[in-house]
């Protein structure tokens, strides 16, 4: 039986106090961007086709869970996904942000290997993922580490390099006027920040979830990548916001909250475990093993 990893309160009101200032809605400074599909080279010089993002691969081949009417605490076991899901049937998000620190990922064990961090809409049982983060990953036994910010299935478009430790806000809206999405990043450590508006990519975006994501990322065929050994990612300053303008955590009556535990594809074994959130607000993910 797969023994769960549960850490206290404790560890996620410490990534409560990572939180940095707030959103702001001045001009940002928009860095070079490249909307292409990421690549990495191995140590074998095989080239490596790395998608970000893309909807959750649930443990048992579904597509996500179905939306119930009724709020509660659930739990899914998923291929690729670990973190917190808001979800409930006929209800439809707005708006999701989070503030992180970059993880810093072991190279010396699995390489190469990768994992994508990121908030965003869709992607719990819906074709398509509205997302903004960043990527962590190791090849030829080195660190790299981006932003990035996906409109799926359309590819990722890469924004700017990043460094490890660096403190992150991130945040997906819905404008219904526009009836476009805004997605922005900024890294208050050295100032790089972008805010793009872009439609959906896909034959419709249902904005039937919202989530905060520790991801384990595809190969341009679809499959899982080894998910890079990043120790953990903590999460905090959660916001979620519904169309009828309910604001919480990610804890709310308004809709069920899903916990997602990272498994490997084959064996079933614990790869990223999230911890209980802390009021809703914070919470930290711990990697295990590669995928």
């Amino acid at each position: 039986m797969r023994k769960l990893h549960r850490a206290g309160a404790a560890v996620a009101a410490a990534s409560l106090v990572l939180t940095v200032s707030a959103f702001t809605g001045e001009g940002t400074r928009s860095p070079a961007t490249t909307a292409r599909t990421i690549t990495a080279r191995t140590a074998t010089a095989r080239t490596v086709t790395v998608s970000p993002g893309g909807p959750m691969v649930a443990a048992s081949g579904l597509a996500g869970p179905a939306g119930t009417s009724r709020p509660g605490h659930r739990v899914i076991d998923s291929l690729n996904w670990a973190g917190y899901a808001a979800n409930r049937a006929r209800t439809t998000f707005r708006s999701v942000s989070a503030a992180f620190l970059v993880p810093y990922v072991d190279c010396s064990a699995t390489t190469p290997s990768y994992s994508s961090h990121w908030v965003g809409l869709d992607g719990l049982g819906s074709a398509s993922v509205e997302q903004v983060g960043i990527e962590a990953d190791c090849s030829r036994s080195s660190a790299t580490y981006y932003a990035w910010y996906e409109m799926y299935p359309k590819p990722v478009s890469i924004a700017f390099r990043i460094r490890a430790g660096n403190a992150i806000q991130a945040s997906v809206t819905y404008k219904r006027s526009a009836r476009k999405f805004v997605l922005m990043l900024r890294d208050t450590a050295d100032g790089q920040h972008f805010s793009r508006t872009l439609k959906c990519a896909a034959q419709a975006c249902l904005r039937s979830s919202a989530e905060v994501i520790s991801e384990a990322p595809s190969n341009g065929s679809g499959g899982i990548l080894p998910l890079a050994d990043y120790r953990a990612a903590g999460y905090s300053a959660i916001t979620v916001t519904t169309s009828r303008g309910r604001r919480s955590g990610l804890s709310s009556r308004y809709w069920n909250t899903f916990q997602i535990v990272g498994v490997g594809e084959s064996s079933h074994e614990l790869e990223a475990q999230p911890t209980s959130t802390f009021r809703g607000q914070a919470f930290s993910i711990y990697w295990f093993r590669a995928s």
